[in-house]
């Protein structure tokens, strides 16, 4: 089995940069790991709108590749295999959709049902660091409002879903990396996968 983990928040976290750090000390431990390109992204270069221009369309069609990808990946029978594969959002884009054009019960029972049939072994919350939001290639909204909105929405979502996560802490002053961020994620994977105490970060 595939072991799963889900970086959910909202916007401008660092979720890509924290996806990318996991694999690579993943595999320095011998963990194959692999980070799932973030769904958005690819959503705008298709020419699809998002964030808070985003359609019900593009947003189903996030929420369509973003559980196709998964599977793909935990299905694989040729190699590369992996061992874990870490998704950048998941469930958390349900909430984009609901945000502008409320409650889609189609969306949310395909949300809830992969969750339930398919489910993230950790999903783990990024806090808002700061105000200021860099666009990304312009891919991100740099609306700080926009960003509180949807990280209230998006907790609110997972607590009234009974959708357990753990919220990662605001990182120390001088932690630009986000060591720690990487150091409890990788040793709670390491934990939950039975590996050795001398592969966990010190």
């Amino acid at each position: 089995m595939v072991y799963k983990i889900s970086l959910s928040s909202t916007q401008g976290t660092g979720k890509t940069t924290l996806a990318t750090l996991v694999a690579g000390e993943l595999k320095r431990r011998q963990v194959e790991a692999k980070a799932l390109s973030e769904m958005s992204t690819l959503a705008r270069e298709k020419g699809l709108p998002i964030n808070e221009a985003t359609t019900r369309e593009t947003q189903l069609w996030i929420l369509h590749s973003q559980f196709a990808e998964e599977l793909a990946y935990q299905a694989r029978t040729t190699a590369p295999i992996y061992d874990v594969v870490i998704c950048d959002r998941g469930i958390d884009n349900y909430c984009y959709l609901e945000r502008r054009y409320g409650r889609d019960d189609y969306a949310l029972q395909m949300t809830l049902g992969h969750v339930r049939n398919f489910p993230y072994d950790r999903i783990y919350v990024l806090p808002i660091v700061n105000d200021k939001i860099s666009e990304g290639e312009g891919v991100r909204s740099t609306d700080s409002d926009f960003q509180k909105e949807m990280d209230t929405r998006i907790r609110d979502f997972l607590t009234k879903s009974s959708i357990s996560y753990i919220d990662l802490p605001i990182p120390a002053e001088g932690d630009h990396l986000r060591e720690e961020w990487v150091r409890i994620i990788v040793n709670q994977t390491l934990q939950d996968l039975g590996k050795e105490e001398k592969y966990m970060m010190k």
